[in-house]
């Protein structure tokens, strides 16, 4: 019989090709999706690349401006929906420095104002060759380029602020995030030109275009059956491994099994339990009765009297009749007419005695004379034991 050779996809490989084929599919519309984004961001960088060497503006005859424009002015870019920002203070930590690159700063997301800045107007605006004009509800406000120090944008705020070169506190424009990277570097690129120096936002674009193409996404190695995670149990085994579990878990505590659930009484009678000697375990040995022990009587027994048990009545005391038999092992069991003794009982004793106290002899004592019998006369006086009594004579003499 020849034996069966393992299947190199498991048990379950069946399962292992769905899960591969399911885990592909993900990964292809994962890697597609960011695909699509990072070509778009290369044709946006291309694009800014082409308007840093050759765009110098445009006039848009007949096309709506917030503001009317000088003669041979040409607009830079369009701000159709802006707020007005202004600094609270000349110097506040955490805004934006003029003259920073574009670098990592075309990419901000909305979000509450920064600390330190308030929105005083809202309106339109547009970028030009020469400045940067605001027309609001409140009024209008225009920044020339060459009197600025340069244009600070904020990392993670669409906040741009106009730093003035006379020293006033910056102001500058909120836009939506949306349309924060073509107005960031239009206004800078308009601020370049102005100042002469169009090729630092050349050499930002470039730098920002080789990061990008070193970040672009590679598509994910295709996966097989053998890539698949180990086997696991099902879910439906996992419920009833725990329901399980449960139940025996609820079967102790209701037994009371455990050592938390025994009463005040039972802890207490097993701490003060005494252990057996020489054994490691403390208080888990039984309790052992104590032995009882028949008491002795001395009657029982032949031999000499020991003078401290003798009796304090001046009678000797009366021996047993020889009748009387002795059972070691059980009940005393008494001749007829004589007076049953009792024997060994199951019933708890007292204490043994202490060593101060009398050890009763177990020998039975030897029989004493009988003591002289004393008369009384009616006269009172004491009569001799041999004398005949003065009222009961002998008899008649002669």
């Amino acid at each position: 019989m020849t034996a069966r050779r393992p299947d190199p996809l498991g048990s379950h490989p069946a399962r292992r090709l769905a899960w591969a084929r399911r885990e592909n599919e993900l990964r292809r519309r994962a890697y597609e999706t960011a695909a699509r984004g990072w070509r778009r961001r290369a044709d946006h960088l291309d694009r800014l690349r082409i308007e840093a060497d050759g765009f110098h503006g445009c006039a848009l005859p007949g096309t709506p401006l917030p503001v009317p424009l000088d003669d041979g002015e040409v607009v830079y870019r369009i701000l159709p929906v802006v707020e007005l920002v202004e600094a609270t203070a000349r110097h506040v930590a955490g805004l934006p420095a003029p003259g920073g690159t574009l670098v990592g700063r075309l990419d901000p997301v909305d979000g509450p104002l920064p600390a330190g800045l308030r929105v005083v107007d809202t309106g339109a605006a547009v970028v030009t060759d020469r400045r940067v004009a605001f027309a609001g509800r409140d009024g209008r406000q225009d920044w020339p380029l060459r009197e600025l120090r340069g244009a600070g944008h904020h990392p993670d705020r669409p906040v741009t602020l106009l730093h003035p070169a006379d020293g006033a506190p910056p102001c500058g424009l909120r836009v939506p995030a949306s349309g924060a990277a073509n107005t960031r570097f239009y206004l800078t690129l308009a601020h370049a030109d102005a100042s002469g120096a169009r090729s630092a936002v050349a050499q930002d674009v470039e730098a920002l275009r080789a990061a990008h193409r070193a970040a672009r996404p590679r598509p994910p190695r295709p996966l097989g059956p053998g890539d698949a995670p180990p086997d696991r149990m099902p879910p439906g085994r996992l419920v009833a491994a725990g329901v399980a579990v449960v139940a025996v878990l609820l079967g102790v505590t209701s037994a009371g099994t455990w050592p938390a659930t025994a009463g005040p009484n039972q802890s207490s009678a097993r701490s003060a339990a005494p252990a057996p000697v020489g054994s490691g375990r403390v208080g888990t040995a039984p309790v052992t009765p104590t032995p009882v022990v028949a008491p002795v009587d001395p009657r029982a027994t032949d031999g000499p009297r020991s003078p401290r048990t003798l009796p304090r009545t001046g009678r000797p005391p009366s021996r047993p009749s020889p009748a009387a038999a002795v059972d070691r092992n059980g009940p005393r069991i008494a001749a007829p007419g004589a007076t049953a003794v009792p024997g060994r009982s199951s019933a708890p004793t007292p204490p043994p005695a202490t060593p101060t106290d009398p050890v009763p002899s177990q020998v039975p004592p030897s029989p004493a004379a009988p003591s002289p019998t004393v008369v009384t006369s009616p006269t009172g006086a004491a009569s001799p034991p041999g004398d005949p009594s003065p009222t009961g004579g002998s008899g008649p003499t002669g």
